[in-house]
């Protein structure tokens, strides 16, 4: 998505407000199924420094994944406050800054860029989510399934049994 910069590069110093609303990002961030509920909005404040563009602002958006601990759909609304120059040549006082062409700079680098490293650790449905039943597979946020947990069988519990027979034989 492009944005003009025209009358930040003609208005030098002069702060101009801009609002964009920046189609949801196609990469995908990491093995997360992660998806967007509509557009990715850039509010904020351009402002024109010589050959290069400062913006300034909010980027928020409104993020859906599967809950970490039940699979169902988890919804993460973001906000992230962001800081970036535009450049026209490659500057060693800026080395983060994006570089543009013309009077027009691409966002999508500074989306994808905030929204990845703003994600979180994990999605949660709600922050008490109770999970799966580790037994027979049922959401526990929808009621109790009945399963006796001391029938739960760890990951480790096949390892656990070949050590228990190991045990035995050296009796």
């Amino acid at each position: 998505m492009k944005m003009s910069v025209e009358k930040a590069l003609k208005l030098q110093g002069e702060r101009m407000e801009f609002t964009v609303a920046v189609p949801a990002p196609a990469e995908e961030f990491g093995d997360d199924q992660i998806g967007f509920d509509g557009d990715v909005t850039l509010h904020g404040y351009m402002t024109g420094i010589g050959d290069s563009v400062a913006l300034e602002g909010e980027l928020t958006a409104a993020l859906v994944s599967p809950c970490a601990r039940c699979l169902e759909e988890a919804r993460f609304d973001m906000k992230v406050p962001f800081d970036e120059v535009f450049v026209r040549q490659p500057d060693p006082d800026h080395p983060d800054a994006y570089l543009f062409e013309g009077s027009e700079v691409d966002l999508t680098d500074l989306t994808v860029a905030n929204i990845a490293i703003n994600l979180p650790m994990q999605f949660l449905c709600k922050q008490d989510c109770k999970g799966l039943c580790p037994i027979c597979g049922q959401n526990q946020n929808l009621g109790s399934c009945g399963c006796d947990p001391a029938l739960e069988r760890s990951a480790f519990s096949a390892l656990k049994a070949l050590l228990d027979v190991e045990d035995d034989k050296e009796v």
